[in-house]
């Protein structure tokens, strides 16, 4: 009797692009949702359009991450099983209870901001509820490759740092981006008054996400010193990395999504901000787009150069 063996192995990186896409989207909606709640705490409902943009963002954003992970799986279905198999060491599944659950909770959330109520008690103490569990799924989505051991790329503490300050920086980013452009439809950036009281406030939002940007810098720094100075597997492992996404990692995670941004908000700050608003305006809808374009092509980078095989290390 003969009896054959069959292996299916499949070529090629097996998470791909969708669970980049997935990480991208569900940070970003983390920090969106973040965002809101922040506002709504410190000016009390006063940009009411700003806040009801960021509440939306969010659970379509995570939404649709959500969904992409779900079709790589195959059997999406079985993400309901996380509810019956309790195994909390498990960061998938953190992501497979806590996200669904979030994603609900975004969405009451994003139903109270409709009317013109400036404030609402009931929101108010929704969103301080969300806001641990949105810390949890944002820890997921950076726990969920440092926890692997075999890819010494990703298990480094900087890459959990690393996450959580990327759906911080990436959250803001969309929901400024997008609330320009709702601003821009409604023929709101029209009225010079208008723009510019909206941009003195949000100051404090440009110092934060100047804040996160740099923090982000420094996280990548000790990430890198750890990996080329650390064991032989870390060293290969980033060496691999750079010879296979090293150019879009460099150029467009780090130099297109953080240091250009930077700079960028340097020359307006020195040109003067309140004597060039409409500058101010299109550095601020420029820069949030670079750090969202950044922050994905960084996350695919990582993701598949984490991914590649390292040389067999040997030793008689």
């Amino acid at each position: 009797m003969n009896t054959e063996i069959i292996y299916e192995i499949q070529s090629g990186p097996y998470w791909d692009w969708r669970v980049a896409l997935d990480l991208f989207l569900g940070g970003a909606g983390v920090g969106a949702l973040l965002f809101a709640v922040l506002l709504d705490e410190r000016f009390k409902g006063k940009y009411q359009r700003i806040c009801r943009t960021a509440a939306w963002l969010a659970p379509l954003l995570v939404g649709s991450g959500l969904l992409l992970v779900m079709l790589k799986m195959g059997r999406p279905f079985h993400l309901f099983l996380a509810y019956t198999n309790f195994n909390p060491a498990s960061p998938l599944w953190w992501g497979g209870v806590f996200q669904p659950l979030m994603l609900v909770g975004a969405f009451v959330y994003a139903m109270k901001w409709r009317g013109d109520h400036a404030q609402d008690a009931g929101r108010t103490w929704l969103g301080r509820l969300l806001v641990p569990l949105a810390v949890i799924v944002g820890a997921y989505h950076g726990m969920l490759l440092s926890v692997i051991v075999a890819r010494p790329l990703w298990n480094t503490g900087p890459t959990v740092v690393a996450a959580m300050l990327g759906f911080a920086s990436t959250g803001i980013a969309v929901v400024m981006l997008v609330h320009l452009i709702r601003m821009k439809l409604a023929g709101r950036l029209a009225d010079e008054g208008h723009v510019a009281h909206f941009l003195d406030d949000m100051l404090v939002v440009r110092n934060i996400l100047v804040a996160v940007l740099l923090l982000q810098l420094g996280t990548f720094f000790l990430w890198w010193l750890s990996l080329k100075f650390g064991a032989l597997q870390d060293q290969q492992a980033l060496a691999v990395a750079n010879e296979i996404s090293g150019p879009m990692f460099w150029w467009l995670g780090i130099g297109v999504g953080l240091i250009l941004p930077l700079v960028l908000g340097a020359i307006a700050v020195w040109l003067g901000e309140a004597a060039h608003r409409r500058l101010q305006v299109g550095v601020i809808g420029l820069t949030c787009s670079l750090i969202l374009l950044g922050g994905f092509f960084f996350r695919l980078a990582v993701l598949l150069g984490g991914q590649e095989d390292l040389p067999v290390n040997i030793t008689f």
